[in-house]
């Protein structure tokens, strides 16, 4: 390493971390979010925050007692986003079936 590279790293901002412009701006209590620019924001941000943020909003509809019910199967309820590889799935639990009960003259 030479003189230039050494005081180029001096001059450096040390331990700043870097964020996300969109949550940056989001998070930024001074200006707040308005509504014509909540949109742009959204655009930004990056699939795995777009993930958990939907994760959170299920998880707000199920403490309301609100369940998202599969389109083809009624008998099964979306609960969770999932990123496995780069992809997103979606995870969707089925009502447990209810026990039948014991029929004493079927014996």
């Amino acid at each position: 390493m030479n003189r230039a590279q050494r005081r180029k790293l001096i001059q450096m901002p040390k331990g700043k971390p870097r964020h996300n412009t969109a949550s940056a701006a989001a998070s930024n209590a001074q200006t707040g979010v308005t509504a014509q620019n909540a949109q742009g924001i959204i655009d930004n941000l990056p699939l795995p925050q777009l993930v958990a943020g939907i994760n959170n909003l299920l998880k707000q509809l199920e403490q309301r007692g609100v369940s998202i019910y599969d389109w083809d199967d009624n008998g099964r309820m979306l609960y969770r986003l999932q990123m496995r590889r780069g992809k997103v799935f979606y995870l969707a639990a089925g009502e447990a079936p209810e026990p039948e009960a014991e029929n004493p003259e079927k014996e």
